[in-house]
Parts: C-alpha cells; structure tokens; sequence
C-alpha cells in the first residue's frame, strides 16, 4: 500500500475514533458494565439524612455521546433492587474521572467516579462547601 494510502486509511480512522463511531467506545470502555457495592456516608454533620447502602449500577454507553455514560443506580434492599435515579457522566480526560453535577432544589452537589481495573470508586461532593459527604466503593459484576 502506499504511503498516500497508509496516511488517508490512517486519517479516516482517526477521524471516526474523534467522533465516536468506530468500534471501541473509547474513555467508556472502561466503566461501561455493572457494578455492585457500598455506598457510605462520611459527613453526617454536612448530609444528616444520608443512609449507607448496598448499590448497584448499570452503566452504559451514550449513543452519539463518545465521552458519556448512562447510569442507572439502584439501591439493595433485603436482596430487591430500587431505582435511585439516572444520571448522565461525562468523561474529563484531564484527571480521568467521570463526572456529574446535580443542581435541584433541595441539592447542588458533584459526583466524581473514577475506574481502575475492576474496582470503581467515587465521591459525591456538596456545593459550594466542598464537604465530600459520601464515597463509594465498587466491583465490576459484568
């Protein structure tokens, strides 16, 4: 093959990766799957009403999306599972987390996950005081 063709097969294939439709999924290969765990409070000054629990989350790709993921947590209770709630991540290349910002009426407040190997692990921060009121601490199930 040529040199003309190595650099335009080369081009190409850069360019879908940039845009997310190549095959891998990039950044959200690696969080991308099921996850099971502990979820407990650390600051009950800051967050009274927290609870520790046992999670699970279900993370998947975002179509279109190349650096987000869906995640869909639920808690365990006496072995049934109950929705929390589906939030989006973004990917932050920079510090290799995965974020997501919650702004509601009763709560403003980052959640920051972060992926090694099997293991996730996370934060969820209040805003603007700063005050990490929950971690988490989970295993890839699948």
């Amino acid at each position: 093959m040529s040199c003309w063709r190595v650099s335009v097969a080369a081009f190409f294939l850069m360019a879908s990766l940039a845009r997310g439709d190549g095959q891998g999924g990039g950044a959200a290969d690696e969080i991308v799957g099921s996850w099971s765990g502990s979820s407990v409070c650390v600051d009950l000054q800051a967050a009274p009403a927290c609870n520790d629990e046992t999670v699970m989350y279900d993370i998947s790709a975002s179509p279109g999306k190349p650096n987000m993921v869906t995640v869909n947590a639920d808690k365990v209770v006496e072995g049934k599972r109950g929705s929390m709630g589906v939030l989006e991540f973004t990917h932050d290349a920079k510090s290799g987390s995965w974020t997501s910002e919650l702004d509601t009426p009763r709560l403003h407040a980052l959640w920051r996950l972060t992926v090694k190997g099997t293991m996730l692990t996370g934060t969820l921060t209040l805003l603007p005081s700063k005050a990490v009121v929950r971690k988490i601490d989970l295993r890839k199930v699948k």
